[in-house]
């Protein structure tokens, strides 16, 4: 099934499983709420669109060091 973005990439980038679905979430809501992306209004596939965003590195975590002490050392 192809999803139109890579989830190994995102993962590299952001390293926190949990806080992909989040941040692709909030930035979903974004998208829905604003007239920003006139495209992804036709098509409504508003989380896809934050994830290729996230891919491409436009979309990230600000304060990424306060991820970093969250990240637990268990395997």
């Amino acid at each position: 099934m192809k999803l139109g973005f890579n989830y190994d990439k995102i993962m590299g980038k952001i390293g926190l499983k949990y806080v992909v679905p989040i941040i692709a979430a909030k930035r979903a809501e974004v998208l829905k709420n604003t007239e920003e992306l006139e495209q992804t209004k036709k098509s409504r596939d508003y989380v896809t669109k934050a994830m290729k965003e996230m891919e491409e590195g436009t979309t990230f975590v600000k304060n990424q060091e306060n991820l970093d002490s969250v990240r637990t050392d268990l395997k």
